[in-house]
């Protein structure tokens, strides 16, 4: 086992969009933020247009439930293909990217890297060096490994924490920044804040960089060196994928395929600009008198000793040894007061009580909500019923991984919703000689924006490597919110260019 393989990481060829894509409208947030908020949505759509965007190959969750969505993830793959046929991403050498974020409740540095889904794990009783942190909710899982099953390229928001109070492994990659090449900078939209992003391919940086890695993992309690901060459900359907493939393939295939890695960003839980948040839950589709009796009941059938106050406010300080769940509605505002819980924590006795309320009331429907803005908005619906969840201490998360296993689904929010990760970065899920094979649903690729013409795109100086790249500026193109055509003319005169040499051939 090599050192990359010890710490659990992979340096790979990264992509990003080419020189004249317009860097706003490539970057769109993650696709399980504003769930309920289809106007979000329509707005990204409307900013984005026909322009090449992140956007065009995900499939929102706000979208989840709709009839269309098999359409969706077709769309998503053909779009990637034609991303790489049309010489849309550029495919960088062997590295990572050093990315600075700026948020509007502060600033936090990562490193966009592959980890190997081998020492992936959502069962903790194995005791893996990257462990999934949250119970996923299952209806969330297909649509990720229908969009990720044969796609061409993935493109993650995935976040992975290290628990390094003393910044041994992204602080001195964050030092040599002045070195590196810068590669991008934008802005973010709909108040996204702002990121730039640095190559790293030195070998001295890379290398200390993995040695940082495993003498983290040395220290590291329950042999847990990540902890997935965001992205659950991505790395959970890319684990599931892997396991499928894999029992077909060679050894050789085991150790080089591209299906055996997930794109990722690392960040360190101590760095200032990372905020963890709750995550409040809003049930839809209810009568909130009778779902707040019917949850009760539930409780009270279990032994818990549950009691319900109404309030002017849903501040409700809990006696020792018991909980309160804290809820709101349009009408109105208390908690509920469990006097002998079954669990210790409050977000597991709420999620088992609203699974069995779901259960009995099959209209009713449970969303997870990043933000109070959001999430107080939802609550004041008709028919809507809020519970407000308290914060986790970032410095005790990794302890509570190591002693629940995994928390309950959505139990903290690392950033408010707007400090999410925008996608912006991709990676080859195929060898680079069938990136567009008919077997997977497209036609024949032109390679050259993969194999040959975008390292040429990638205009390192051959005599001093830090230097940024003239090209890269910082993207502060105003948004135009019509259709953008540009795309489809590119594609046509490639296609038109591909018609005319197979024509010189015959």
């Amino acid at each position: 086992m090599d050192k990359t393989q010890q710490a659990g990481i992979y340096f790979p060829q990264i992509l990003i969009p080419e020189k004249k894509v317009n860097k706003q409208k490539w970057s769109v947030i993650a696709c399980d933020q504003f769930t309920s908020n289809e106007d979000f949505w329509i707005k990204t759509q409307r900013i984005v247009g026909g322009a090449p965007s992140t956007f065009h190959i995900i499939v929102p969750e706000a979208y989840i439930d709709m009839q269309d969505v098999p359409e969706r993830i077709a769309h998503a793959k053909q779009t990637m293909r034609n991303y790489i046929e049309d010489g849309v991403l550029v495919c960088l050498p062997e590295g990572v990217i050093l990315t600075e974020r700026e948020t509007p409740n502060g600033t936090r540095v990562g490193l966009v890297l592959a980890i190997d889904l081998e020492q992936y794990d959502t069962d903790f009783t194995k005791m893996p060096l990257i462990r999934a942190s949250e119970e996923t909710v299952s209806e969330r899982i297909p649509i990720r490994v229908a969009l990720r099953q044969d796609a061409v390229i993935e493109c993650p928001h995935a976040v992975l924490l290290i628990n390094d109070p003393a910044d041994t492994v992204l602080g001195p990659v964050y030092e040599a920044k002045e070195r590196l090449a810068k590669i991008y900078s934008t802005s973010l939209m709909q108040d996204g804040g702002h990121i730039e992003g640095w190559f790293v391919e030195d070998k001295d940086i890379l290398e200390g960089l993995t040695d940082s890695l495993i003498a983290l993992e040395r220290k590291a309690k329950d042999n847990m060196l990540f902890a997935v901060g965001d992205g659950n459900h991505s790395l959970a359907s890319a684990k599931q994928i892997w396991e499928t493939k894999k029992a077909s393939m060679d050894n050789e295939e085991l150790e080089t395929s591209p299906l055996r890695y997930a794109l990722v960003e690392v960040v360190n839980l101590y760095d200032h600009g990372v905020n963890v948040y709750p995550i409040h839950r809003v049930l839809f589709n209810v009568d909130v008198p009778g779902a707040l009796r019917s949850l009760v009941g539930i409780l009270n059938k279990t032994g818990q000793e549950a009691h319900m106050m109404y309030t002017r406010g849903t501040k409700g300080n809990a006696k020792p040894g018991t909980q309160a769940i804290r809820f709101e509605s349009k009408m109105s505002k208390g908690y509920i007061e469990i006097g002998k819980p079954r669990h210790e924590l409050v977000i597991k006795t709420l999620t088992d009580a609203l699974d069995k309320l779901c259960k009995e009331m099959p209209r009713a429907k449970v969303d997870y909500i990043h933000g109070d803005d959001e999430f107080r908005t939802l609550a004041q619906e008709h028919a809507s019923l809020g519970f407000v969840m308290e914060p986790v201490a970032k410095e005790n998360l990794f302890n509570m991984v190591i002693k629940y296993g995994v928390l309950p689904r959505k139990s903290f929010s690392l950033g408010a919703a707007m400090e999410k990760r925008y996608y912006y970065e991709c990676r080859l899920l195929v060898d680079a000689d069938n990136a567009g094979d008919e077997d997977q649903g497209g036609e024949q690729a032109e390679h050259e924006g993969i194999a040959g013409e975008s390292e040429q795109r990638y205009d390192r100086p051959e005599e001093e490597q830090y230097v940024q790249p003239e090209y890269i500026e910082d993207d502060e193109t105003k948004f135009v919110e019509q259709e953008d055509t540009s795309g489809s003319r590119a594609r046509r005169g490639r296609r038109e260019k591909k018609a005319r040499r197979k024509r010189d051939k015959e």
